[in-house]
């Protein structure tokens, strides 16, 4: 748990940080065996990988345009923030990642990309509230390009599409 605890103030240094450390955390809830699997194992030995070879994270320019990826999976979500610095080469600003939960996980693929792009809007929001420049957004998957446009939303989709036309 200790670890765990000194690993979780690292997170925004790591990328997909939930998803490396979800088998450890998986032990931690109430009601479950504690049972150290190969599972466990792997993600004790990447997150002690990630955080002695996380990249060099930059200092946000304000007066230059964030980019910003993110993707989501059946396990969790995630995103980087970038910048480009003065040699056109893309440099990390900061990361978020977050485990999707029991009712989360349930989601259609398109909800998932959607609340990752929310989630991590709202995480970056300190950023990308004061540049001026438009924020450049890349997923992969391409249906949430069009979720402006499509007709028939479901309730969650329509109001997450509100939330996000304040970006």
């Amino acid at each position: 748990m200790r670890f765990l605890g000194m690993a979780g103030f690292y997170r925004k240094f790591c990328p997909n940080f939930s998803s490396v450390v979800g088998p450890l955390t998986n032990l931690l809830q109430k009601r479950v065996n504690f049972a150290w699997t190969n599972d466990c194992d792997e993600s004790f030995k990447k997150i002690k990988c990630v955080l002695m070879n996380s990249p060099v994270l930059s200092a946000p320019n304000f007066d230059k345009q964030f980019k910003l990826t993110v993707d989501a999976s059946d396990v969790g979500i995630g995103a980087a923030l970038f910048q480009e610095n003065d040699d056109g080469v893309d440099r990390v600003v900061c990361y978020f990642s977050k485990k999707l939960t029991k009712c989360q996980k349930n989601y259609s693929t398109i909800e998932k990309e959607c609340l990752a792009l929310l989630l991590a809007l709202q995480h970056f929001d300190v950023y990308l509230n004061v540049t001026l420049h438009p924020i450049l957004v890349y997923t992969d998957h391409n249906p949430l390009t069009f979720l402006h446009k499509m007709s028939n939303k479901n309730q969650r989709l329509t109001r997450w599409s509100l939330l996000l036309q304040e970006y």
